[in-house]
């Protein structure tokens, strides 16, 4: 049950991410609602939801508006991951969250475009986003993840009895 509701998160939060939060500029930035969704997906639930959900996820945005598959879908994954505590030991609070989503939103900017300017995107293109804008986007990002966790913390509630 915990898997549909993740997928159905997830769903709604691309859904969402591609038709409202990709139009919304705010201080020249973008919310990318789909870093917060896995990062609150990993800490919440076990090791492996986070992670696929993120490079399934990845994988569709990668198909639909790129001509280079797979970069999104690395960099959701291997934000899964990280913040899931697998590899580096992460706490699964909220104020480690905040924190690992704001460098996730760094990192996913930098990963995604480094590996872009490789395969031949101008550096102006990147450069002229680098700077506030990053900045504004990882604090709108973080302000999101507080929403997902809240909401996935009531959606994915198990109830435990004692006997």
């Amino acid at each position: 049950m915990n898997k549909f509701k993740s997928f159905l998160i997830l769903l709604i939060s691309f859904i969402l991410q591609t038709s409202i939060f990709a139009k919304i500029d705010i201080l020249g930035a973008n919310i990318n609602i789909l870093i917060p969704a896995t990062i609150a997906l990993s800490q919440i639930l076990p090791n492996k939801t986070g992670r696929i959900g993120g490079l399934v996820v990845g994988l569709f945005e990668d198909f639909l508006f790129s001509s280079l598959v797979g970069v999104r879908a690395l960099s959701y994954y291997i934000i899964g991951v990280v913040s899931s505590g697998e590899f580096i030991k992460v706490s699964k609070d909220k104020q480690t969250g905040l924190i690992v989503c704001l460098i996730a939103s760094v990192f996913n900017f930098l990963l995604v475009n480094g590996i872009y300017y490789i395969f031949g995107k101008s550096l102006n293109s990147i450069t002229g986003y680098f700077g506030l804008e990053i900045l504004v986007e990882a604090i709108l990002n973080s302000a999101i993840y507080l929403v997902y966790y809240m909401l996935i913390k009531k959606i994915m509630y198990i109830p435990t009895y004692r006997i």
